[in-house]
């Protein structure tokens, strides 16, 4: 019995292992499962605690932005907007890092005396006033000639050629028959004929006198006794020959003939071209400076306006100042260019420099910096332009900082801002009556061209109402439209359609540049709109 209960004893002990064993896997694997479920816990929460430090950053970043006009620039945000800005009027930021890379400056808006500077180019002229034409009272034969070329200097009193000329040889003649007749008859015991004698010979001193015989010559004439076949003719002014058609080998001349033209060069006139826009700076009496092109300072001139022409050029668009200077020593020639200088008083106004300001065309702004990199684009208005300035009428105030370097990249930066600013806005109909609401009542197909060309192009139409029936016999207007984008104006386009049949409008219209044209279309019947409708067009 004993030998028999060992002996189970012995075979129970195999069979309790596999159980032992068996429980000892069971706890070992629930312990593994809960260390992996502690560890994934815990880096679980590790992970969550750096998100929820971000989203409240993040939240402190968007409760600083909301309150970013009185808070402080965090990273790279923009700062806030300084005291006194216009929150109104759009601004742009520009980091001080960006406007060192892109060249900003600015000056000062200051109020200066403005001395407004005209120049222009002039050419010496002759005095017109000081012009002589030489002719001969009688008609007759150039002999012998002393002023032989143009550009010679002659005095008063100097001879200039011989003429014979039978009228004088017989005028002589008659003054030498009524000078002996005078002394015959002189002492006549009847009064009238002495007196008729001596009349005589006085008329014919007078014919020779009238004919430029000089007192000289008739002298020479009486004393001599002898009538000259040839007399001299002389100058009674002085001048520079400019002209001449005296010449020797016997030309005949007559008293209608220009034989020689002298001016006096002694006072010369300047005349210069005075552009459009400066005609209301200009005055008579207004004193105007003159200098050579190629001389040194000291040779400037100064002389004062005496004329200023009344018609305007229509090929120069200019007008012509004349200026009088003295001119002893002939250093200004006709036909010379100067330089035409006149400097006008505007008195005291506010200034800022011709770089600053912007123009379109149709107006004219300035970028103002307000601080902290925010810069303001300002609508002027814009008078007197001096050499490198503008004159300021409205718009600005002394002490404000204008922009005048790298403007044009600000004013890309702004018109971008605009843009993104009006995005989901709708666009003003440019052609037409608004439709109430704004609601598109006409239904457009664009049937002819599906892509346009720059430039002249058919336009065909199918026009239906809401409901899908044709609209016929109705005026109908197309307007292209194309908004500015940086210094480029906006530009428009507008064209009328003919009816073609079956709701079908065709016609003409111009593409001004390839583009995504805003195509707005509007139909009218007894000149009241009936329907408008909006689309696109593209032209390449």
């Amino acid at each position: 019995m004993a030998e028999e209960m060992s002996q189970n004893d012995e075979n129970r002990v195999p069979a309790r292992e596999p159980r032992r064993r068996k429980k000892s896997w069971l706890i070992l694997l629930i312990l593994i499962l809960g260390a992996a479920g502690s560890g994934l816990y815990l880096y679980n929460r590790k992970l969550s605690q750096p998100t929820a430090s971000a989203n409240a950053a993040g939240s402190g970043s968007d409760a600083a932005g909301k309150n970013g006009m009185a808070g402080t620039p965090v990273g790279n945000a923009a700062p806030s907007q300084p005291a006194g800005a216009d929150h109104g009027v759009s601004q742009i930021f520009i980091a001080p890092e960006r406007q060192q890379l892109i060249g900003v400056k600015s000056a000062t808006a200051e109020t200066k005396s403005v001395v407004k500077e005209i120049r222009t180019v002039g050419r010496v002229a002759y005095d017109e006033t000081k012009i002589t034409h030489i002719h001969t009272k009688v008609s007759g034969y150039i002999e012998d000639v002393f002023v032989d070329y143009v550009g010679k200097a002659v005095k008063a009193g100097d001879p200039l050629f011989t003429i014979y000329s039978p009228d004088l040889v017989a005028t002589q003649q008659e003054y030498l028959l009524a000078l002996k007749s005078n002394d015959l008859l002189k002492d006549s015991a009847f009064p009238w004929v002495s007196a008729g004698s001596n009349n005589l010979l006085e008329a014919a001193k007078q014919r020779l006198l009238l004919w430029d015989i000089t007192p000289a010559e008739i002298e020479t004439l009486q004393q001599s006794g002898q009538v000259k076949r040839a007399l001299n003719i002389y100058s009674h002014v002085s001048g520079v020959v400019m002209e001449r058609q005296a010449y020797h080998h016997g030309k005949y001349v007559t008293p209608d003939m220009d034989l020689y033209m002298l001016v006096d060069l002694s006072n010369v006139w300047v005349l210069g071209e005075a552009n459009e826009s400066d005609l209301s700076f200009l005055k008579i009496g207004q004193m105007a400076e003159i200098e050579l092109p190629y001389s040194s300072n000291l040779n400037r001139r100064r002389g004062r306006i005496v004329f200023i022409s009344p018609t305007l050029d229509p090929k120069t668009r200019t007008v012509q100042v004349r200026v009088e200077f003295p001119n002893p020593d002939l250093a200004l020639k006709p036909e010379m260019f100067v330089n035409f200088k006149l400097g006008v008083d505007l008195g005291r106004h506010l200034l800022v420099p011709a770089d600053a300001v912007l123009d379109t065309g149709t107006l004219q702004y300035v970028f103002v910096e307000r601080g902290q990199g925010y810069f303001e684009p300002r609508t002027v208005k814009v008078g007197a332009k001096t050499e490198d300035s503008y004159v300021i009428e409205s718009g600005l105030k002394a002490g404000e900082q204008v922009v005048t370097a790298a403007n044009f990249i600000l004013d890309s930066e702004s018109r971008l801002k605009g843009a993104f600013a009006n995005m989901g806005e709708p666009s003003r109909v440019p052609i037409g009556a608004p439709i109430a609401g704004g609601a598109q009542n006409l239904k457009v197909e664009i049937l002819e061209p599906k892509t346009a060309k720059a430039g002249s192009n058919t336009l065909r139409l199918s026009l239906k109402d809401a409901s899908g029936k044709p609209i016929e016999d109705a005026e109908v207007e197309v307007g292209l439209f194309m908004p500015q984008m940086g210094n480029m104006p906006p530009m428009s386009s507008n064209a009328q359609l003919k009816h073609e049949g079956g709701g079908v409008y065709v016609g003409t219209i111009q593409f001004l540049m390839a583009w995504t044209w805003e195509t707005t279309v509007t139909a009218k019947k007894n000149g009241q709109v009936i329907g408008s409708a909006k689309t696109t067009i593209t032209a390449r």
